[in-house]
């Protein structure tokens, strides 16, 4: 295929995810081991393949999750050895699964990015055969410089915990004040430092579950079970009752200080803190940029930008190491990194208001997407060359 013809469906991809059928939030799945993980999920390109041939795909919903699924299984065995590939399998099957969703199937795009996912699939299969491109976790672990950088990490990761408890004390006096204006702003000045720190509260899951689960996983917004950030998003921004929250939001605030105690006794090692790039920018490229998290209140931009501060937090720590391996990598990254910032900020003030997501012209939210997708890339190439 021409270049041409695949940025045009990678570009009607990008605007199929941007529709709102991005990833959304799923149930536990089974974990595999690689080997098994990876032919399961290549037998089901392979049957979607046959039937785009055919153009006739049977249940596409039901198969853009169980493509999910079966790559839920066994990614997280791939994210930290093969981080570039494993952002490479994400930029196909995400919009793959977008476009399987829609209620009219675009096929020439379906069988784009279908090919595309296979070849990356392969290429994975084979890097994890011959150990090729691997992160190599010694050689990071036994860096001095990397080591500091660690240190210097665990400390930034602390301090966003501390952070964290501030300011959901802060969003639960302004619910308690009955003033919807200041819990709103609140809010949005409370998911900063989660979202900037978002691998390592991911890995305490049970709680990340309680604090940051989307309504996708509950009965409806009015299950029980459905609590923290984003049922206080619910009432405060779409049922407009400030009263209701109280109990949600002083349980956040409970739930905050668990979170807070768990980092604290939490040691980050060089090559977890060092992936964890990658899973940052991968979640506001691929996940974030949809507008699903924040879809009531409309803060995609500041949740993007934590996320964003996030890695740069992580660049910062290594850019000195990194520009020793590979001085053109570290260049591609500070010009990307200030191109991002800058568009975010064109899009959204910084601060405690912002611009509604869901308004900006679509043309602008797949800039952003475009532009978090070039930073991303270079990025996930960190692991691999620190450890060279």
């Amino acid at each position: 295929m021409k270049k041409n013809q695949q940025l045009i469906i990678l570009a009607a991809a990008t605007t199929l995810v941007l529709a709102g059928c991005g990833k959304t939030e799923t149930t536990e799945v089974a974990k595999v081991p690689f080997k098994d993980g990876s032919a399961t999920l290549v037998s089901s390109i392979d049957t979607l393949k046959t039937q785009l041939d055919a153009a006739k795909v049977k249940d596409s919903k039901k198969l853009a999750d169980k493509l999910q699924d079966q790559w839920a299984s066994f990614e997280d065995e791939v994210k930290p050895k093969f981080p570039e590939l494993y952002f490479k399998v994400e930029k196909f099957l995400t919009p793959l699964e977008a476009a399987l969703k829609e209620d009219k199937l675009d096929y020439p795009t379906l069988t784009a990015l279908n090919t595309n996912l296979k070849a990356t699939l392969t290429e994975l299969t084979i890097s994890f055969a011959d150990n090729k491109g691997a992160v190599n976790k010694e050689t990071i672990e036994a860096s001095a410089p990397l080591k500091e950088a660690a240190k210097a990490y665990n400390k930034y990761v602390q301090d966003q915990g501390n952070q964290l408890v501030t300011l959901l004390d802060q969003l639960n006096t302004a619910v308690k004040s009955g003033d919807i204006k200041k819990a709103k702003e609140a809010y949005g000045l409370a998911r900063m430092p989660y979202e900037r720190i978002e691998p390592i509260i991911e890995t305490f899951s049970e709680l990340d579950g309680v604090m940051d689960a989307r309504v996708d996983d509950f009965k409806n917004e009015k299950d029980p079970n459905f609590t923290g950030f984003h049922r206080i998003e619910y009432l405060l921004f779409v049922k407009k009752n400030v009263k209701d929250a109280e109990p949600f939001a002083a349980r956040l605030l409970e739930d905050g200080k668990k979170m807070q105690q768990a980092i604290a006794a939490t040691t980050i090692a060089p090559t977890d803190f060092i992936a964890g790039v990658g899973e940052l920018m991968e979640e506001a490229q691929s996940s974030k940029i949809t507008g699903e998290e924040e879809r009531w209140s409309g803060a995609t931009v500041p949740v993007i930008r934590a996320n964003v501060e996030g890695a740069q937090a992580i660049y910062d720590l290594v850019k000195v190491e990194l520009k020793k391996k590979d001085a053109a990598l570290d260049e591609k990254i500070s010009k990307s990194l200030a191109t991002v910032i800058e568009t975010m900020n064109s899009l959204s003030p910084v601060g405690p208001t912002w611009n509604d997501f869901g308004k900006l012209d679509q043309a602008k939210q797949v800039d952003l997407k475009n532009k978090l997708e070039a930073l991303a890339e270079p990025l996930v190439k960190m692991p691999g060359t620190l450890s060279k």
